[in-house]
């Protein structure tokens, strides 16, 4: 009898040294936190965009228009862009931001709205000192808010170049394809943010380029959280981006991945019959991935929503391209540079 009376105090043992420690736990990702902001300065400066909230944004260079970087659904903010910074600063000002939560930017409060993202950016320009026009430079689903930002803040563009963009319509257009959308924030994942607070997500690293790998992963379980926050209102942000399709005429490259295979394709297509080829640049009766197809023929869609927008095939690439391939990225930026600073000539008056 006594055998089987102390199972249940063995239980409620374990039970009170698993609450003991919670607390332990909760305070070594605070202690986490506060040693990453000690350990890894912010680049640029932190400014308030409002309500002692700050985000972080680093600007360099000289010059107008000002190029704003806009990064991805990924964890890599303003570090995103190493490659690709420097290089651009020589052309004129340049300007990179870690949305909220991600890094060192503070993270937002309350349920996520598209337009914040917007805000938040013009805010921070603003109490930079940063003044239009401006020309954004955006990966992935960054290009959904620049195409916000361009809607809200007109006056003040100059142009855009996408690298890789999502697009408002892809939803739809993968379903349509009988193509799965997938989960942008995974079961796994839901479950891991859902244990931050224990530390626990330090012990797998984020897969970044050793350039940024140090920085990137000391704020892991912070900028995991504010991505997933964006990500989960991913079809929300989609149609918010939706509502600005007329880039009118400013000057506007739309860069999209081709995978290897898909290269050596059109290369034997230009070879031997290149009238194959389609307007989007996909060679006609190849094998092409469904998924590559309609994700091609997004960008191809996305080049016609302004008078001077062009789109431009990326050999060889991935959607990684906007990193590893920045001689890309700094020749489209060239070109929107160019094409932004011609003085046009005025209408005559009518009559």
């Amino acid at each position: 009898m006594q055998a089987k009376r102390s199972k249940p105090k063995h239980a409620t043992v374990a039970i009170l040294a698993a609450l003991a420690a919670v607390p332990v736990l909760s305070a070594c990702e605070t202690m986490f936190e506060a040693q990453a902001a000690r350990e890894h300065p912010a680049p640029g400066k932190l400014v308030d965009v409002g309500s002692g909230r700050h985000i972080q944004i680093d600007c360099r260079g000289a010059g107008s228009p000002t190029i704003v970087f806009q990064s991805g659904g990924d964890l890599m903010g303003s570090l995103a862009w190493t490659p690709v910074m420097d290089r651009a600063a020589e052309k004129s000002r340049a300007c990179a931001y870690s949305r909220a939560g991600i890094l060192w930017s503070d993270p937002a409060r309350g349920s996520f709205d598209p337009q914040e993202v917007a805000r938040d950016l013009h805010a921070a320009l603003k109490a930079s000192g940063e003044n239009g026009p401006y020309l954004l430079v955006s990966h992935s689903r960054g290009g959904l808010y620049s195409l916000i930002f361009a809607g809200l803040y007109r006056d003040e563009m100059a142009g855009l170049v996408f690298a890789d963009s999502s697009h408002p319509d892809q939803e739809r257009r993968f379903r349509e394809a009988g193509l799965t959308v997938g989960d942008y924030v995974t079961p796994a994942q839901e479950i891991a943010l859902a244990f931050k607070w224990t530390g626990l997500m330090r012990l797998s690293a984020y897969p970044a380029d050793p350039a940024i790998a140090s920085d990137v992963n000391a704020f892991y379980p912070k900028s995991a959280e504010a991505n997933a926050r964006e990500a989960r209102a991913r079809s929300a942000t989609m149609e918010e981006a939706g509502k600005y399709r007329d880039l009118q005429n400013w000057p506007v490259i739309v860069l999209a991945r081709e995978l290897p295979e898909q290269t050596q394709a059109r290369k034997h297509a230009d070879a031997h019959d290149a009238y194959l080829l389609s307007a989007d640049g996909l060679v006609a009766g190849s094998d092409t991935p469904e998924s590559e197809v309609v994700w091609r023929q997004l960008q191809a869609d996305l080049a016609t929503w302004s008078s001077r927008a062009r789109l431009e095939i990326v050999p060889d690439s991935n959607h990684a391209f906007f990193f590893y391939k920045p001689d890309v990225v700094v020749r489209a930026i060239d070109d929107v540079l160019a094409a932004s600073r011609v003085v046009r000539r005025p209408l005559p008056p009518a009559g």
